[in-house]
């Protein structure tokens, strides 16, 4: 039976199947483009991959946390359902297959920096800790949403003068073909702005490796509060010897600094036995964890963290 991936994050969404074909699409995450929209993409892309008859996959979205997750099980359940996808189905969050996948195999602590933020831990033995990962309005401290927003703002402040003056403001107006006070209103005006804030992170660590005073104060408190979410998620895990950390998400990919800036800290600051490395391909991992662990995910997880459905493959 063949195996397929998803990594579904804030901004876009990527199907792996196992022979390496790669598909790359928008996001199918509710809180950045809608509900219709999000099940419209993801019905599409479950439609493609029930076409290739019974399969055993892993849908790894940011959608699903670990508190009172069920509702949002059944809802991609049953989008699964009508599309006609057969075989079985793994669904779970997206930072579970990196903590269940080398290199941690279920031992350190899963770092998110993406559009959002978020942390997984476990000492190996009992159940995953889950860190942050409530989505914009309640967590996602240090990510390319926060990045962008904190960049947005400082970058106001300093067009009216209420704030010191930054390459923030002309960076983000020549990147977007607007004053920054024209981008902050339309950006408001948007239904769902997560993501397109969000985008705005890059042009603030840009500004950051030239000296900008502004952005490096953004990127301290960035990597200030990512360390925090480590360091809580290592506690509540009781990780105390041997342990270290995986770091992904586009925030880390795109600027390698910030990665290497974080990863520094924590070898330095919270005893983590090896630096931690940064995974280049999210839904190689997802694949990965899926072909190491096809049984034992129930047993081992308590049904708190994946779900696996079997598919019957109705009509679409």
């Amino acid at each position: 039976m063949r195996h397929w991936a998803i990594d579904a994050g804030g901004s876009s969404t990527t199907v792996l199947l196992d022979d390496g074909t790669k598909w790359k699409h928008e996001s199918v995450n509710a809180a950045s483009v809608g509900t219709l929209e999000a099940d419209r993409r993801l019905s599409e892309l479950l439609r493609a991959i029930a076409q290739l008859g019974p399969t055993t996959g892993w849908l790894a979205t940011a959608t699903v946390g670990g508190d009172a997750p069920h509702r949002e099980v059944d809802r991609l359940t049953h989008i699964a359902e009508i599309s006609g996808l057969a075989g079985t189905l793994v669904i779970s969050g997206d930072v579970l297959p990196l903590l269940l996948a080398a290199p941690l195999r279920n031992r350190g602590v899963a770092v998110v920096c993406g559009t959002g933020s978020g942390f997984l831990a476990s000492d190996g033995v009992s159940p995953p800790i889950s860190v942050g990962g409530c989505e914009y309005l309640g967590s996602d401290e240090g990510s390319a949403f926060a990045l962008g927003l904190a960049g947005l703002r400082a970058a106001v402040r300093a067009s009216d003068g209420r704030g010191p003056a930054t390459a923030l403001e002309l960076t983000l107006a020549e990147n977007t073909h607007c004053t920054v006070r024209e981008l902050a209103r339309r950006l408001a005006a948007e239904p769902f702005p997560k993501a397109a804030v969000a985008a705005l992170a890059g042009a603030v660590c840009r500004c950051w490796l030239t000296g900008d005073a502004v952005a490096s104060e953004i990127v301290a408190v960035a990597i200030t509060d990512l360390l925090d979410g480590v360091r809580a998620a290592r506690d509540a895990a009781n990780l105390t010897t041997q342990w270290s950390a995986t770091l992904n998400g586009g925030v880390f990919r795109g600027c390698p600094e910030f990665a290497e800036a974080l990863a520094d800290k924590i070898v330095r600051e919270l005893g983590a036995d090896n630096p931690p490395s940064i995974i280049d391909d999210p839904p190689k991992t997802v694949l990965a964890a899926l072909r190491e662990h096809p049984r034992e995910l129930p047993a081992v997880l308590a049904d708190r963290w994946a779900w696996h459905r079997s598919m019957e493959g109705t009509a679409t």
